[in-house]
């Protein structure tokens, strides 16, 4: 009996396979796509034509399921119309055959066994696909990241999708994405090895999700490219244990992280320069197997902003190219030698085309042969014959500065011959604080960034919304103990900033409290559609964005006992806690969510799972949404959660009080005892919330929310003795009674001698030892490398202080006198903006004193800019650390590779009679790797790539190289030469010819290119009539370069 039943379900088995390889047979005859795909085990979508395609695909919204092909358990086959597109450009290709990456696959051919008699056979193909274009096609494969198993170079069991055809390009976000080329006859042989056999497992081991026959629109950016500008790949060998597939996976999504950058950036070069769509030519060299010159990096979309130091370019009458590496370079241009630039420091202006051309540069540095970069970059720009100049960014001849590798001095001269004019040019703006004009300016790094790079740009904030000063305190409290340390800034959001929308590109997550107006709340649904994550608590927002139900109150501030995941039967306080829907749609389901599923001792009623919402834009996005806990009366939705399936945007919705600690309701006894006693629950559904569901960094794991403490200590004064005890004798005036106490508003200091007993140190006192050194900061490398005269001669060294700002404030001490924290509790930035102190981060205060006759005094809003140049050019200016790519965004931000934000710095002037006191702060990363990216770490990325290694900068060379540069520029400055601070400030920071957005007089909007800046620091631009504007920023905190306007007076 066993044997013929056996035979009999073989027999059906193998009727279903052929009879679904005929049926996928005619529809592939038509314009259709197949898709086969794996649902989550127990689940049922009904083919619902959202599941059945990729979300990856572009016309996804328009699919419409027209056959079903196989059901089998969860898994599903059916043709889908449209043929289902799949735009390819932010891919990566596959790197030569046989690799290791994404995955481990084999050569494309194979050695064939042969008998003594055939030796010298040649290898053959792997797999050949049909030569009739009409049988081509191409598959999307989707796959968990996760493998089964470790892979192992005795894997047997997976399909190894390079035996079925040619793989293309490949993606890694949650799933990995693959693409390869195949033929009718060898997909079907995939789907039969596959889905109808019931063996989703391929290369690594990795468990198949979805088959998918689809048309391919762009190319991928070449792999050999962005490999150019990574760190060496952790994966040498097949077999990887858990923690080498961890890196792999790490060193996957940098890749694909670069390239989105470079898709970035190849649309808006394309778009500056007039073309719709990339380059014909510039499509058709990509698809050969040589290496091609594609950009890798995010730079500026123009032709006009300056290179860094390190970028110098290929330049010829015929042929001019633009090189845009990410990363910078030490190496200079082959051609340099023959052809080179002409610079000064304050302009730049290239030759025309003559028949012998002799040049000077500014100190730069190594000559070498040109990176594979630039040589393909040079080709590319050959091939599409676009016609420009080269511009090399004027650096400050300075004592820092390594002398030129042409072998002569040479010193800085003016170029006699008129610039060449192209189409894009703008005009030298007198007198000469503008940027160095020429033909036109390689590009910078642009200033964007992208869902992808989001964390890597600058620290990302968390925003609170509420109606109600009481709830957005007790929200931003409750932020504050849950995040994770140094990674995110929390600010309240005001509806006026709201309305502005600058906050939305830098936000991690939007908090929303209570009612909101509608004029807001179209802006915040805006922010989730496009791709934002939103937390609302208690709040109406959930009617913007889930229109179809509206909420009945069953009672105000009821306590109610709900349900969510782990967490059972839990008494909180709940605001609105029954859902129902509208009347287009009277009926809940019954199905359980995953989250209560497990638990929930009977199936919590689910509302409808989808729905359509449009944007400002009125661009149409279906939302998925999912109940994840109930109330236990009714079995209503107390928590829920709706994801925007095409931009990724997730907003999970509240009705119970997450936000509120127990002690707001001390005053009924009952209320205060139940949620004393659950409030660590609280915390932990709060916390798993913002983990689980909206990717936000939460303290420890999973039921620990508990901070580290911080243990404050007693500051050192460092110096020589004569010094400080002068200082001491100034400060007498101020002490209060005989024991050196100095009482601020924010701090009081007690300098302690060598009898004295130390007060207990803590966030609001800090004692001073005269007579000690601290063991963590070495004395002896800082001073040995300090040149100045004044600025770092005296330090208050703080391992813990609330703000080294707050030592310095309201007192008038000595001119050049620094404090250095090594940790700061209570940083704060412009406008009063959190400023993140990180463990190992370097910070500094510093209090200079300038009298108002002298050169700066008159024009004191420059010094922050003098403060800025002087940080990034103690590295560009450096022989060694020259080659590392920091620059200055306006007006006093320090960003690395031109989109990576490390460092800025915050001034406050007093005047005082004649003179004016100017208290300085900056911090810059130097040794953390949170929250974006710090010096140390761009020397170890080059010492992976370089062959001269860099030694890691300490924290006490750095802090003296900065003072020694500080002093350096103000001793000029002071002397009158402004001309060489503008031209090294402008071969420094990052806007040369960015177009900006400003506001004019009469509220229009107009675009207008930046040119410079004025004698008091502000921007200075030219709008499209040609006029010069002085601009101003409108107060916005989030963004300075947004919200520009012209003053009402001059």
């Amino acid at each position: 009996m066993l044997t013929l039943y056996y035979v009999s379900a073989t027999v059906l088995q193998s009727w279903r396979i052929q009879k679904a390889c005929s049926k996928i047979a005619e529809h592939l005859a038509q314009p259709s796509s197949i898709a086969f795909y794996a649902l989550q085990p127990g689940s049922d979508d009904g083919f619902d034509p959202a599941l059945a395609s990729s979300e990856l695909c572009g016309n996804r919204n328009a699919a419409k399921v027209t056959d079903i092909l196989w059901l089998h358990a969860n898994q599903r086959g059916c043709c889908l119309r449209p043929l289902q597109t799949l735009h390819i450009t932010p891919w990566i290709s596959f790197p030569p055959a046989p690799s290791l990456l994404p995955f481990s696959y084999a050569a494309d051919t194979v050695t064939p066994v042969t008998t003594p008699t055939e030796a010298g056979t040649p290898p053959r193909q792997r797999v050949s696909l049909s030569a009739q274009g009409e049988q081509r096609m191409q598959l999307l494969l989707e796959a968990h990241v996760e493998p089964l198993q470790r892979p192992s170079s005795q894997d047997t069991t997976g399909v190894r999708l390079e035996d079925y055809g040619k793989l293309i390009a490949w993606k890694i976000d949650s799933h990995l994405a693959v693409l390869i080329e195949t033929d009718v006859e060898h997909f079907t042989q995939l789907l039969i090895t596959t889905f109808l056999r019931n063996n989703l497992c391929i290369n690594d081991q990795l468990p198949l999700l979805r088959i998918e026959s689809v048309r391919r629109e762009g190319d991928p950016q070449p792999f050999e490219l962005l490999a150019n500008h990574l760190k060496r790949q952790s994966r040498t060998s097949v077999g990887l244990d858990r923690d080498g597939w961890k890196k792999h996976l790490e060193d996957l999504r940098a890749v694909g992280v670069l390239a989105h950058q470079a898709t970035e950036f190849e649309y808006q070069r394309n778009r500056s320069e007039g073309r719709a769509k990339p380059d014909p030519l510039a499509q058709e060299h990509r698809q050969t197997p040589e290496p091609v010159a594609k950009a890798v990096a995010v730079v500026e979309p123009t032709n006009k902003a300056s290179l860094s130091p390190a970028r110098i370019t290929e330049s010829s009458p015929k042929s001019e190219a633009k090189v845009m590496p990410t990363k910078p370079s030490p190496i200079k241009s082959e051609a340099t030698a023959k052809s080179e630039t002409q610079t000064t420091p304050a302009k730049s202006e290239s030759k025309a085309a003559t028949t012998k051309d002799n040049s000077k540069s500014t100190p730069s540095k190594d000559d070498s042969s040109p990176s594979e970069l630039e040589k393909l970059a040079a080709a590319q720009a050959a091939q599409h014959k676009k016609i420009g100049s080269v511009e090399v960014s004027p650096i400050k001849s300075a004592p820092l500065t390594k002398p030129s590798a042409v072998g002569k001095k040479i010193e800085p001269t003016k170029s006699s011959a008129e610039p060449t004019k192209p189409a894009k040019s703008f005009e030298v703006v007198k007198p000469l604080n503008s940027p160095p004009s020429s033909g036109t300016a390689p590009a910078r790094p642009v200033l964007q960034r992208n869902k992808d790079s989001l964390q890597d740009s600058k620290p990302l904030n968390v925003l609170v919304y509420s109606d109600s000063a009481s709830a957005r305190e007790s929200t931003l409290a409750t932020l504050q103990q849950l995040l994770e340390r140094n990674v995110y800034t929390i600010y309240p959001l005001m509806p006026q900033q709201a309305a502005q929308k600058y906050w939305t590109e830098q936000t991690a997550l939007l908090v929303v409290c209570g009612s909101v107006a509608p004029g807001i709340g179209q802006i915040l649904v805006d922010y989730f559609l496009q791709g934002g994550k939103v937390l609302s608590l208690c709040s109406d927002i959930l009617h913007f964005i889930l229109p179809n139900y509206r909420t009945a109150e069953v009672r105000e501030h009821e306590l109610v006992q709900f349900s969510y995941d782990k967490w059972q039967r839990v008494k909180m306080m709940h605001h609105i806690f029954c859902y129902q829907p509208s009347p287009v749609k009277k009926h809940f389901s019954t199905d359980s969510e995953e989250s209560t599923k497990s638990h929930s001792r009977k199936p919590a009623l689910v509302c409808p799972r989808s729905m359509e919402l449009k944007d400002l834009a009125g661009h149409s996005y279906k939302l998925d949404v999912q109940v994840l806990g109930t109330e236990e009366t009714w079995n209503t939705p107390s928590l829920m959660l709706a994801k925007s399936l095409q931009s990724g945007g997730k907003a999970v919705f509240s009705q119970v009080h997450l936000e509120m600690n127990p002690s707001e309701f001390e005053s009924d006894e009952i209320k205060y005892s139940i949620l004393k006693q659950n409030d660590r629950t609280r915390l932990e559904i709060f916390s798993d919330l913002l983990r689980k569901y909206l990717d936000v960094q939460v303290h420890g794991g999973e039921g620990d929310q508990s901070q580290p403490g911080v243990v404050y200590q007693h500051a050192y004064f460092l110096g020589r003795h004569e010094a400080k005890f002068e200082l001491l004798e100034k400060l007498r005036l101020r002490c209060s009674g005989s024991d050196n106490v100095i009482a601020t508003p924010r701090l009081t200091i007690k300098f302690c001698g060598k009898d004295d007993k130390p007060p207990v140190a803590n966030n609001n006192v800090l004692p001073i030892l005269i007579h000690s050194c601290p063991d963590d900061f070495s004395t002896v490398e800082y001073f040995d490398n300090l040149k100045t005269e004044q600025i770092g001669r005296l330090v208050i060294y703080a391992p813990v202080v609330s703000s080294s700002m707050h030592v310095i404030n309201n007192l008038e001490l000595i001119n050049g006198l620094a404090v250095l924290p090594v940790q700061q509790t209570s940083g704060v930035g412009r406008s009063n903006n959190q400023w993140l102190s990180p463990p190992g981060c370097a910070m500094f205060s510093l209090q200079l004193h300038l009298a108002m006759d002298s050169a700066l005094g008159s024009r004191l809003p420059l010094l922050q800019h003098l403060i800025g140049a002087a940080i990034v050019n103690s590295l560009r200016g450096h022989k060694h650390y020259g080659v590392l790519d920091i620059s200055i965004k306006w007006p006093n931000d320090i960003y690395a590779n031109g989109n990576q934000k490390i460092g800025g710095l915050v001034i406050n002037t007093t005047l005082q009679g004649s003179q004016a006191i100017v208290n300085i702060g900056s911090g810059i990363n130097l040794n953390n790797a949170k929250p974006t990216v710090c010096i140390n770490d761009l020397i170890r990325e080059h010492n992976t790539r370089a062959p001269n290694k860099l030694p890691m900068l300490t924290y006490e060379l750095f802090i003296a190289m900065i003072f020694n540069e500080i002093e350096r520029l103000l001793g000029e400055v002071q002397n009158g030469d402004f001309d060489s601070f503008y031209a090294l400030y402008y071969s420094l920071w990052l806007h040369s010819g960015q177009t900006v957005k400003i506001c004019l007089q009469n509220e229009q909007e107009r675009e207008a290119e930046i040119v410079g800046i004025d004698d008091f620091g502000f921007l200075k631009v030219k709008l499209p009539t040609g006029t010069i504007e002085t601009v101003q920023p409108d107060g916005n905190s989030f963004d300075m370069l947004k919200g520009l306007i012209v003053p009402k007076y001059h």
